[in-house]
């Protein structure tokens, strides 16, 4: 989820309210998607591994049920990056 941070350039001015977030630059760059798919692969490979359906996935991660629908369907080229490899710290038993 964007926030009004998200929408600010970097003098703090407020960008267009029509602007569709898949034209900017910072959630379209292919090393961030890609990296994103591949937390959401090992967080589906654990998962899968240990038979956790999504409320398992849910409990185990913080994450909420859509979230977790997404992560599973591989659907998170919208997903903050931090959130994923939270999620998948928290799973796999280590500090975050």
């Amino acid at each position: 989820m964007r926030t009004p941070t998200d929408l600010a350039d970097p003098r703090g001015r407020s960008l267009s309210a029509g602007r569709h977030p898949l034209t900017d630059l910072s959630l379209a760059d292919p090393a961030r998607i890609a990296q994103a798919r591949t937390l959401a692969g090992w967080i589906a490979v654990i998962a899968e591994d240990r038979g956790l359906d999504e409320r398992g996935v849910a409990a185990a991660t913080g994450l909420g049920i859509e979230d977790v629908r997404a992560v599973l369907d591989g659907t998170v080229f919208m997903m903050p990056v931090s959130t994923l490899d939270r999620a998948l710290r928290r799973l796999e038993g280590r500090p975050h």
